[in-house]
């Protein structure tokens, strides 16, 4: 296994171990935490067919996360 299959791999748990943990404690907002992460994560890895360098893909995936977690955290506010 590449180091970098790797590397995915070990990102993908840990942001799927701080989801559950949310889940687990009742704190939506660190699940919405974990999926958004998630959410980077996946965005990244489906520009990967576009090109570009990773740095370039990584900065776009996790601005949509971000974009993510925010709106998550506001319906959260207003909805709990």
């Amino acid at each position: 296994m590449k180091l970098y299959t790797f590397v995915q791999l070990a990102e993908t748990a840990l942001f799927a171990a701080v989801l559950l943990y949310g889940l687990l404690i009742h704190r939506p907002s660190v699940a919405a935490l974990g999926g958004g992460l998630l959410v980077g994560k996946a965005t990244l890895n489906i520009l990967w067919p576009e090109g570009g360098t990773l740095l370039r893909r990584s900065i776009l995936g996790y601005i949509v996360g971000a974009v993510y977690v925010t709106l998550a955290v506001i319906a959260i506010h207003f909805l709990t």
